[in-house]
This record gives structure tokens, sequence and C-alpha cells, in this order.
């Protein structure tokens, strides 16, 4: 009983965690998105490609494919890739042939902003990459932030599509550029997901069912426990009672069974309790009502019932009153005394 409620109130707890929409649980949508690069290595000239969904949408980005060549932050040092100063300057290689802008002019469109998370807000990355009128942004993660692609809130951003990679996609794309090799980036939509996330009240649901639980189930042990201890009162109760019994059925009258006892038909009477007959030796048990039972079938019997089996007297009670009154009677059989 008390691991059946147990288990009822788990379930309870466990539906609330699958609260419907309504009630506090929200839908979670999120987008992959495909990462395409292709240069051209000066030595060998050899074309370097690589495509792979390891991206993930911002929230606030448009789920729209966008291309163009990768720029990144100008400035050597750590602090300067991660884009959060409002007049950061991007370098931005062309390919071979290609004229670049007037010093002090942003780089031609379209070209995409690559910088690494940390030292400010997704939004402000954005925003300074998209006032340098990049059509894209990538924010590539780093490890100490746990290098998983995440989602990103950078509300008010406009159209400019944002996605986040991890470390090491960053750094394979942030290193020729470095080298001042033009590498060419497009970005696609990827797979769709839909997962649900139980909000702050559903969170306070499942804690107030959960407690609810404990208290029930710390109920139930109490109960459980003041029951097995009552029930074992009463076993002890009972085997006291059972002794007192026997001593009572101990002081009934025995009697050896022989030939030709008096009121006795060996051949003839049974055991009304194992249904054989009397046979000489055998030790009977006579009852205050004067029928005559086996001792070993009539203890038993007795030691649970109380009653004659065949005129249900109460025996117990019988040979009280006749202790109290002191009217014991001598049965007409002899005894094995006599015999």
């Amino acid at each position: 009983m008390l691991c059946r409620a147990r288990l009822t109130l788990l379930a309870a707890a466990l539906l609330a965690l699958g609260v419907p929409r309504g009630g506090g649980a929200r839908l979670l949508e999120w987008y992959t998105a495909w990462v395409s690069t292709a240069y051209t290595e000066p030595l060998g000239n050899r074309t370097v490609r690589g495509s792979a969904e390891s991206g993930r949408y911002g929230d606030s980005s448009p789920k729209e494919s966008a291309q163009g060549l990768v720029g990144i932050p100008r400035g050597a040092s750590a602090r300067h890739m991660e884009g959060c100063a409002a007049d950061t300057d991007y370098d931005v290689p062309l390919p071979p042939g290609s004229r670049g802008p007037p010093s002090g002019e942003p780089p031609p469109p379209p070209w995409i902003a690559l910088v690494a998370r940390g030292g400010c807000t997704f939004k402000d990355k954005v925003t300074n990459a998209a006032r340098k009128r990049a059509v894209a942004v990538v924010i590539y993660n780093e490890p100490r932030f746990g290098n998983a692609t995440v989602s990103m809130s950078h509300l008010g951003t406009g159209n400019t599509v944002v996605i986040m990679v991890g470390y090491p996609k960053g750094i394979e794309i942030l290193e020729p550029v470095r080298r001042g090799i033009p590498v060419k980036m497009t970005i696609g939509v990827g797979t769709r997901h839909v997962q649900e996330y139980i909000s702050g009240q559903s969170v306070v649901f499942v804690a107030i069912a959960f407690i609810t639980m404990m208290i029930i189930s710390l109920a139930w042990l109490i109960f459980y426990y003041i029951q097995r201890f009552l029930y074992t009162g009463s076993q002890f109760g009972s085997q006291g009672h059972r002794k007192e019994t026997k001593k009572v059925i101990n002081e009934l009258q025995l009697h050896t069974v022989k030939h030709g006892d008096k009121g006795l038909d060996v051949d003839a009477e049974n055991c009304a309790v194992c249904i054989e007959n009397y046979k000489p030796k055998d030790i009977v048990r006579i009852l205050p009502c004067k029928h005559i039972f086996h001792r070993t079938c009539i203890d038993p019997w007795l030691l649970d019932h109380r009653t004659c089996p065949m005129c249900k007297l109460d025996v117990i009670k019988a040979l009280g009153y006749w202790r109290e009154r002191k009217l014991r009677k001598r049965s007409d059989l002899p005894t094995a005394a006599q015999l």
C-alpha cells in the first residue's frame, strides 16, 4: 500500500514535468546552420573547401542564407577579436586583383564578420559589425564558455544574419584569414529543432508536488510503523493468551485406551477430528461435555477454537466455571492410574 501510494505521487510529479503548453511549458525552436568555406592556399595553389552543419542561428536572427568574404576585427590581441568596441575596424582579405577601399572606408559588401565570444553582449558584437555593413556575423565559442553552440539573445539587430560555431570551427576559419588569405563563406539554413522547456512557474509547481509527495510518504511511513507496532503487540498478547489456554487444556482429563473400558467401544467408536477408530494404548482427552478425542487431535483444535468439535461447548469457559465453583466431576471412564 505504501509503495503504491509513493509510486502514484511520483507519477504525479513526472506528469507535472510535462505540463501542457498553456500551463507553463513553452516551445523552444532553433535552427542549425550549414557553414561552407573555400579558400586557395598560396603554396601549391590548392583550393581548400569545407562544409558542415556546425552552426546555430541566433534567436533574433532571420533564418536566411548569407555569403561573403570573411573579415576579422583589426588588432593582434585576443581582446580585439571579441569585437566589442563601437569603433572596431575589420580586416577583410580580398582576392588577388580586387581593389580595396580607401583608407578609413568600410570594406565593400558583401562580407561576414568573424568574432570571438565574450567581453560584451551578443547584441553589441552584432551591432558593431552591422555598422560596418557586414551582411552576417559568425560568433565562435571559446572553451572557457563550454565550447558548445548555444541559443543567443540579440534582440534589436535587424536583418543581420547571426550564427554561432564551436571553437574548433572558428579557429579553422580564422587561421587563413589571419595569414591574409581570402576566405569565402556561405551560410545556409539547416535543421529545425523543437523542444519544450520548463518555465519558472512549472518549476515551482514541481517543487510543491515533490514536497507534497514527501510529506504524504512520511505520513504513510508513520502510519505503517504504528500499524506494525500494534500488530506486534497484539501478536505478543495473542501468544500470552495461547500459553494460558494451553495451560488450561493440559488440566483436562487424559485416559489411555484399553480393551473393556467402560463406556467406550474400542471397535465401534472413532475420533471425530481424525475419523479413526480408537485403539488400545491411544491417549485420549475427555472434555467437560464428556466427548472424547485423541489428545494429538483435540489439543491443537482447542488451542485455536476453544470449542468442542461436536457440541460447540466453549471448553475454556466451561472449565473456568468449574474451577470457580469447584464442581469438577470425575469421568465415568477409569483413569490411567486406576487401570
